[in-house]
């Protein structure tokens, strides 16, 4: 019987994208003895993968690429180095905005629309803060203005985003899932 697998996730939005992606590739969660883990931010990626290595599992995961420092010292790697060996996938910069290209701008439209947020998203575009941002970047504020819209759009753009345009680190964990 293979190993349990923990997946360290920063916050529940990682976590809604990872639990909702993992069925279209074929992973039962639940089946496979794998725990999607949120940590509450970077700097407990050490205690997490001390915590679940010590449990006898597999330990990988997803991060935002400006906490890399916090994954490569808790696996005693250097910054810059490759991770994804270890089971560790870098969102550049994070995974609001790789599901926000994933899906795309236009794409993302009906989207917002039928969850009843389109409005709202084009009053947030209208914003002098944000108005002279590109429709992907305005996007990713919107989306991550708020935790539980956070959560929620990440969870429906993992279901939606098409096999082909799968963000390289959400990608890169279910391959590495199946690679034990």
């Amino acid at each position: 019987m293979p190993r349990p697998i923990t997946l360290l996730v920063e916050g529940e939005s990682d976590r809604a994208a990872v639990v909702s992606l993992a069925p279209r590739f074929g992973v039962d969660l639940d089946a496979e003895q794998i725990a999607v883990t949120v940590i509450g931010g970077a700097g407990n990626f050490g205690r997490a993968i001390a915590e679940a290595a010590a449990q006898g599992h597999r330990v990988g995961g997803l991060y935002d690429e400006a906490e890399e420092r916090f994954v490569a010292g808790a696996l005693n790697r250097q910054e810059g180095e490759d991770l994804t060996r270890q089971g560790f996938f870098a969102c550049r910069p994070d995974l609001e905005l790789e599901l926000v290209r994933a899906i795309g701008a236009v794409e993302l439209a009906p989207l917002l629309e039928a969850n009843g947020d389109l409005k709202t998203f084009r009053n947030f575009q209208d914003q002098p803060k944000y108005r002279d941002a590109d429709a992907l970047e305005q996007a990713r504020r919107f989306i991550g203005a708020n935790g539980s819209r956070k959560a929620k759009y990440a969870a429906l753009m993992a279901e939606a985003v098409d096999f082909g345009s799968v963000p390289e680190p959400l990608e890169g964990l279910v391959n590495w899932i199946w690679s034990a």
